[in-house]
C-alpha cells in the first residue's frame, strides 16, 4: 500500500488502477458542480474502521457502498457497509461467534423526495463481522435484487424475499465459510449461460498478522507507520460458478483463476477487454502486479496481465492499485491497441499524468457529469497514514477530485464538492438518486460520515438512460452493450458490475447528449447474442427495455 504514481492504461478505454494523484491546475470555467446533501437526505451513519491512529493495516482500507433498487419502485436505494473495532476484529480472527453489530450495515430506502429512510432492521440486514465491500445483483434471476457483503470474517449473501426483506443464504448457496479478509467483488456471466458467476478478491491472510502482540511498527520515508501489506501472506481470490438454482460451486482452479501468487486483491471488474465478444476479468492488486484474465471461451481463463501491459506501470514497476474504472472516454467505440492485445499507458497524453501528483486515490469512475456527450472522471482520495502530513508533500485528509473531459483530455474541476471538509476517503459509487439525469456520487470516509454529492452542474444538456432486463440473458443484463446515435454522433456503453473500490455503481446506463435534442437510434447487443434496435427514442428519462424474445 506504499503510495506511488498510478498510470492510466488505454485500450480505447481508459483503465484507472489507483493510487491516484491530484495536484490541481484547475480551470475555473467548468460548469460541473456538486453539493453535499447527506444530512438533508437523512444519510448520516458513522463509518468506523478501528481507531484513529491506524496501527494495523485493516484499519486503513475503509469500506464500500452500493446503489440498488431493492424494492422495485424505480428509485435508487443506498447500501453502506461499516467496519468495526479492533477488539471485535480480534474475536473475529479467533473464530469466536459474535452477535451482529447494530451498525454493521445500513440500507437506506429512497423516498423519492430527496430523502432516504433507514430500513436496515425491518429489511433483516445485519453483519457480525468487519464489513469491507458492497455489491447488489439479481443472482438467482427472480426479478429482485440481492445483496453481497464481503467481510473480514465470512462473506454474507442476502437473498431478496420480494417483500422488502432479505434472508442470509451464504452457506446454503455454497459460499466459503472460512474466516478470511475479502475485499472487492464482481458478478458477470463469462460462460454466457444466463446466470451470474461471482469473483471475490482476497487481501491478506489474517493469520499472518501478530494479533496477540503489540502492533508492529514499520518505516515510510522516516515516519513510523503500520506494517503491510508487503511481507504479509496474501489471501487467495475465489471464483464461484452459478449453478442456476440459487447456489454456487467454487471453481477457481478449474477456471484457471487460481491466485497462486496470493497477491493482495482489491478491485475486480468483468469486461470484454479485447473485443472478442467474451467477458474477461481484471483484478487490481495492491503492491503487486495486476491480473488480466482473458476468457478462452471454453469455461476457462488465461492470465495475460504482463504480456498485455496492464500488470505493471509504464516504468515497469508494481503499484498500489486500489480501484479501477473503464470507459470509452474518447467516444470512438473501438479498442485502440498498440498491437493486438497490448495496452498503452495514456496518463500523460490525456492530461492526467501532468495534473496529478500527490494524492492517493481509491474509488473512481467515469460518468458524463455535465451531459455534454463525453465521460468525465472522479476519484475518492485519502492517504493511508494519519501522520502523512509530516512529510510536507502530502496529507492524510484529501478532497474528492473531479476531472472534466474536454476533447479526450481531463481538466481538474476546482472544489467540485463545494465547501466540503477534506477527509480520508475510500469507497464510493456513481448513481442518479433523484432521476434528474445528472449523475451523483456517494463517498465514504475511512472514519466519519459519508458524503452524498448531488450533481448541480449548471449545464442543462439533454440525456437518456436505460434500464435493461434480460430474458434469455441474465436478468440484470450484465455484459450488454448499448450504442446510441444522436445527430450523427455515436456513443456506446457496457452494463458492467465491479470496478470502483469495494462499491457498486448505478445499475443503469446513462448518456449525455450535448447539443443534440434527439436520439435517432439505439442498438442493444444482449449477452445472449440477440440484437435489438430502436428508433426515435424519448429523451430526458430512463427507459426500461426488455430483451426481445
Amino acid at each position: 500500500m506504499k503510495p506511488n504514481l498510478r498510470s492510466a492504461l488505454l485500450l480505447g478505454w481508459l483503465f484507472l488502477p489507483v493510487p491516484f494523484l491530484v495536484h490541481f491546475f484547475a480551470d475555473e470555467t467548468t460548469e460541473i458542480r456538486f453539493t453535499n446533501v447527506a444530512a438533508e437526505a437523512g444519510i448520516q451513519p458513522e463509518i468506523r474502521c478501528g481507531g484513529p491512529e491506524k496501527k494495523w493495516i485493516p484499519e486503513a482500507n475503509g469500506t464500500g457502498a452500493a446503489w440498488l433498487d431493492y424494492d422495485n419502485d424505480g428509485r435508487l436505494d443506498l447500501l453502506i457497509v461499516n467496519g468495526s473495532t479492533l477488539e471485535r476484529l480480534r474475536h473475529i480472527v479467533s473464530g469466536k461467534a459474535l452477535p451482529p453489530q447494530k451498525d454493521g450495515v445500513f440500507l437506506y430506502r429512497n423516498l423519492g423526495n430527496g430523502r432516504f429512510r433507514d430500513v436496515t432492521s425491518e429489511a433483516g440486514l445485519a453483519d457480525a463481522y468487519w464489513g469491507t465491500g458492497a455489491n447488489a445483483v439479481d443472482y438467482d434471476n427472480d426479478g429482485f435484487t440481492d445483496i453481497l457483503i464481503t467481510n473480514i470474517g465470512i462473506d454474507l449473501l442476502y437473498r431478496n424475499n420480494g417483500n422488502g426483506t432479505f434472508s442470509e443464504v451464504g452457506k446454503a448457496a455454497g459460499l466459503s465459510q472460512k474466516v478470511a479478509w475479502h475485499t472487492g467483488s464482481a458478478f458477470g456471466d463469462p460462460d454466457n449461460d444466463g446466470d451470474l458467476d461471482l469473483y471475490v478478491a482476497g487481501y491478506v491472510d489474517l493469520q499472518s498478522l501478530s494479533w496477540r502482540n503489540a502492533a508492529p511498527v514499520c518505516q515510510y520515508k522516516g515516519i513510523d507507520v503500520f506494517c503491510g501489506p508487503r511481507n504479509l501472506r496474501g489471501e487467495s481470490d475465489l471464483f464461484y460458478r452459478n449453478n442456476g438454482n440459487g447456489t454456487f460451486t467454487e471453481a477457481t482452479q478449474p477456471a484457471g483463476l487460481s491466485d497462486t501468487s496470493r497477491y493482495y486483491g482489491f478491485a475486480v471488474l468483468f469486461e470484454d477487454l479485447n473485443g472478442d465478444g467474451r467477458t474477461d476479468l481484471f483484478v487490481a492488486n495492491d503492491s503487486c502486479p495486476n491480473y488480466l484474465y482473458l476468457n478462452l471461451g471454453n469455461g476457462a481463463f488465461k492470465e495475460a496481465g504482463l504480456t498485455s501491459g496492464v500488470a505493471l506501470n509504464g516504468d515497469g514497476h508494481t503499484q498500489a492499485n486500489m480501484g479501477v474504472a473503464a470507459g470509452d472516454y474518447d467516444n470512438d467505440g473501438l479498442f485502440e491497441q498498440v498491437k493486438p492485445g497490448l495496452y498503452e499507458d495514456a496518463a500523460f497524453r490525456t492530461g492526467l499524468g501532468t495534473s496529478t501528483v500527490s494524492y492517493l486515490g481509491w474509488a473512481c469512475g467515469f460518468a458524463d457529469f455535465d451531459n455534454d456527450g463525453d465521460r468525465d472522471l472522479w476519484t475518492a482520495n485519502g492517504h493511508v497514514y494519519p501522520n502523512a502530513g509530516a512529510l510536507a508533500t502530502t496529507n492524510y485528509l484529501q478532497p474528492v477530485a473531479v476531472f472534466e473531459n474536454r476533447n479526450a483530455r481531463f481538466w481538474p474541476v476546482p472544489s467540485p464538492a463545494g465547501p466540503v471538509a477534506t477527509q480520508s476517503y475510500r469507497g464510493g459509487c456513481l448513481g442518479d438518486f433523484n432521476d434528474d439525469g445528472r449523475i451523483d456520487i456517494a463517498v465514504l470516509p475511512v472514519d466519519g460520515k459519508p458524503l452524498l454529492l448531488e450533481n448541480r452542474s449548471r449545464t442543462r444538456y439533454p440525456w437518456i438512460g436505460f434500464r435493461l432486463r434480460g430474458r434469455q440473458s441474465n436478468r440484470d443484463a450484465l455484459g450488454a452493450r448499448v450504442e446510441i446515435q444522436s445527430c450523427g454522433k455515436k456513443q456506446f456503453e457496457t452494463l458492467r458490475n465491479g470496478g470502483s473500490y469495494l462499491s457498486r455503481n448505478d445499475p443503469r446506463i446513462h448518456f449525455g447528449l450535448g447539443n443534440c435534442s434527439q436520439v435517432d437510434a439505439a442498438t442493444i447487443l444482449w449477452p445472449s447474442g440477440r440484437v435489438q434496435r430502436m428508433k426515435d427514442l424519448a429523451i430526458n428519462r430512463y427507459i426500461t427495455i426488455e430483451e426481445s424474445r
